[in-house]
């Protein structure tokens, strides 16, 4: 089973930037997705010339088709960012799961990743605007990809539970993912 290990922390932040952490979690749990999109991207050769794609389930549990590469269609889809969001649900995470189990707002995008060469992690994070607050519960990271049209869709790399955090009304949730490789 391949395990990646990161870090989530979530915080409320009443300006979306920043935040007074209030849960951390580590964990080693990816999604199949997000293996799935690793496998496409690291290829044998010769892989230049030669059309590569996988099937993803998008938040909507909609199986999509991206491009990986391809030499006839090379903007066919592409990679709009990564994205964050929360929810309510305590369902214990599953290697299949494609969506948050019970979303709180809307997936918010995240700043550039970070490397940090040193300690080889990458970091994101965002903050999701709760107008109504809430109890976040999970946490999700998301793949952003763009079709032809353009339309976008999500689809979820990690899926986290964590313990209770409040959020208040008109506050943001900040969440913030590190992964070690």
């Amino acid at each position: 089973m391949i395990r990646i290990p990161h870090t989530v922390k979530i915080g409320e932040s009443i300006d979306g930037r920043i935040a007074r952490i209030l849960a951390e979690k580590r964990s080693d749990l990816i999604l199949d997705q997000f293996g799935t999109l690793l496998a496409g991207l690291i290829r044998p050769v010769p892989g230049a010339s030669t059309t590569k794609t996988v099937s993803l389930k998008d938040t909507s549990n909609t199986a999509r088709t991206l491009y990986v590469y391809s030499s006839t269609a090379p903007f066919s889809n592409v990679l709009g960012g990564t994205r964050v969001g929360v929810g309510s649900s305590s369902t214990p995470a599953a290697r299949t799961d494609y969506n948050l189990g019970a979303i709180l707002g809307s997936l918010a995008n995240t700043t550039d990743g970070v490397w940090t060469s040193s300690t080889g992690q990458i970091t994101f994070s965002g903050s999701v605007f709760l107008s109504a607050g809430g109890t976040v519960r999970e946490t999700g990271f998301f793949s952003r990809w763009a079709d032809g049209a353009p339309t976008y869709y999500d689809f979820m790399l990690f899926h986290d539970i964590v313990s209770d955090v409040v959020i208040g009304a008109g506050k943001y949730a900040f969440v913030q993912y590190t992964i070690q490789l």
